[in-house]
């Protein structure tokens, strides 16, 4: 354990709270020991004086806690991990961009190496990202991780927001007590100061029904006794899936909504970004891909490559690649397998797939496992079928399920990758599959693609969720 309760608490009370106190110092640690890492190879090839760059040192742990904090990254109710990836790459970008222009104003900058300076701010985009993923699978658990909360619960809502922030701990909000709001002024009063006096430093969470007028008795009351409200009102099912951005308009409050899709020049750069980073996966890959395509052949008779039926954008039918993972002639075999055995009928009639798939060869179960049997679909992302990032491709049986989802579907092309994937994948339930697509169409960003291309190796190397 990185800090124990009482250090926590103290550091807390101080005004400083671990979880911040840790990202801040590990941020700051971060960019030097890259930085570091880049000088060291640089001065493998000579011509550089390393006691030099001493006084950056001093720089970069001053100039990057103010940064950080500037952008957001050390509040105490975390960002989203699109706009925390964005804020991060800003942030280090600032760092950087700061102390080239520092060297120039003080026209020092021919004696120090521009390569070193660019390549350690490239490699600290990739790096910060990296340590913040790692820091939260380490630490998200512990006592000390998190701030203090208590709900405030009127809607009878609370208990099941207590188990989602325990079993969601990367939000940073660690639930110590539920109280519920009485009707009488006095009584929550009363209430509130004694919650106040036993979690100081906590931060209160008041759920309100959005049907009902939100009381201002209620939440300027409580607001007077913590530093930190948090309001949740009930929205009903067709916004939550939106992100909104509050908007003062005077004695009003709005919420705004945007839509990136709508943005022309953003769909565009996703389709740079498809085509920038897919070409040259497509030739890294080739010997690899040859040589499973052999181990399959090897393993089962038929083609290493089979094309499948799917829906793309705007509806129309796209053939997607994929290695051949199953025996030939698998559709016939699975009619079999199902009228054999209902409960496999009963599973796929749910799910779309069989979580023990007696089609499957040998080499596909690795294939699936590690997802490589997606390695062909890179050919549909150079011809516009496919995004390197977007919802699962479905069949038509599947559009029914998807309901009033389907037109979200539609708008976009679906991806090799996407916020299902490195989301738990066959450990989600099917409903949930369609929440996540239905989410990532209506937020979509280029970050939120960034941090789902970022987070897939990780999904890949360790199988979470594959079968």
């Amino acid at each position: 354990m990185l800090l124990n309760a009482s250090l926590a608490d103290f550091l807390r009370r101080v005004g400083f709270p671990p979880q911040q106190l840790v990202l801040c110092l590990g941020d700051t640690l971060t960019l030097l020991l890259v930085s570091a890492l880049v000088l060291l190879v640089r001065n493998l090839f000579g011509g550089v004086n390393l006691e030099q760059y001493s006084w950056m040192v001093l720089f970069i742990i001053v100039l990057m806690p103010i940064i950080g904090f500037l952008f957001g990254l050390y509040q105490t109710l975390p960002l989203p991990p699109h706009r925390e990836l964005r804020s991060l790459v800003l942030a280090g970008s600032m760092v950087f961009a700061m102390l080239l222009l520092f060297l120039f104003a003080g026209k020092s900058s021919i004696s120090y190496s521009r390569l070193a300076l660019l390549g350690s701010w490239g490699l600290s985009c990739a790096a910060l990202p990296c340590w913040r993923f790692l820091a939260r699978r380490w630490w998200a658990r512990r006592r000390w991780w998190g701030a203090p909360l208590i709900i405030l619960d009127r809607s009878q809502r609370g208990r099941a927001f207590w188990h989602y922030l325990k079993r969601n701990p990367q939000y940073g909000l660690l639930p110590c007590d539920i109280m519920s709001l009485p009707d009488d002024r006095e009584a929550l009063t009363a209430s509130l100061e004694r919650c106040v006096r036993r979690y100081p430093d906590a931060t209160a969470l008041l759920l309100l029904d959005a049907a009902q007028t939100v009381d201002g008795g209620y939440l300027s009351l409580v607001s007077r006794h913590f530093s930190k409200t948090l309001v949740v009102p009930r929205f009903d099912a067709g916004m939550q899936h939106f992100w909104l951005t509050p908007c003062d308009l005077g004695l009003h409050t709005g919420l705004l909504v945007k839509q990136n899709l709508r943005s022309r020049w953003r769909c565009h750069l996703k389709r740079l970004l498809d085509l920038g980073i897919c070409l040259p996966l497509a030739v890294l890959l080739l010997v690899p891909g040859l040589c499973i395509a052999l181990a399959i052949r090897l393993d089962s008779r038929g083609p290493a490559i089979y094309r499948q039926r799917r829906l793309g954008q705007g509806g129309k039918e796209i053939r997607i690649c994929k290695f051949r993972t199953m025996i030939v002639n698998a559709d016939a075999a699975l009619a079999r397998y199902l009228d054999e055995r209902p409960e496999l009928r009963a599973e796929w009639e749910r799910d779309h797939k069989l979580k023990h798939d007696p089609r499957v060869t040998r080499v596909g179960a690795f294939l699936r496992k590690t997802s490589l049997d997606e390695l062909p679909q890179l050919i549909n992302v150079l011809l516009g079928d496919m995004s390197l990032v977007g919802p699962r491709p479905i069949v038509e049986g599947e559009r029914k399920k998807y309901g009033l989802v389907y037109e979200n579907y539609c708008r976009v092309r679906p991806g090799v990758t996407g916020l299902w994937q490195v989301s738990g994948r066959n450990n989600t339930s099917y409903e949930e599959r369609v929440a996540l697509d239905n989410y990532y169409v209506t937020n979509w960003s280029v970050w939120m693609d960034l941090w789902i291309l970022g987070k897939t190796p990780f999904v890949v190397v360790t199988g979470y969720g594959a079968y």
